[in-house]
């Protein structure tokens, strides 16, 4: 089990994972509306974007 594969990572890289994350998913339901596809089931985009966003806000991260 030891050493891991992954060297270890910092807080930061999990901050910025959901940055893009959040990022992507409004660029997709952007995208989604200019083409007109998905219906009204493309808002689920943008809801979970802002659900990353909440839960970037709420999330306690402890320094490794």
């Amino acid at each position: 089990m030891y050493p891991l594969p992954y060297a270890p990572v910092g807080v930061a890289v999990g901050r910025r994972i959901r940055w893009m994350l959040a990022f992507l998913l409004v660029a997709g339901w952007f995208v989604a509306l200019a083409m007109n596809v998905g219906g009204n089931g493309v808002h689920l985009l943008l809801a979970a974007a802002v659900g990353v966003l909440i839960y970037e806000l709420i999330a306690l991260d402890t320094p490794s």
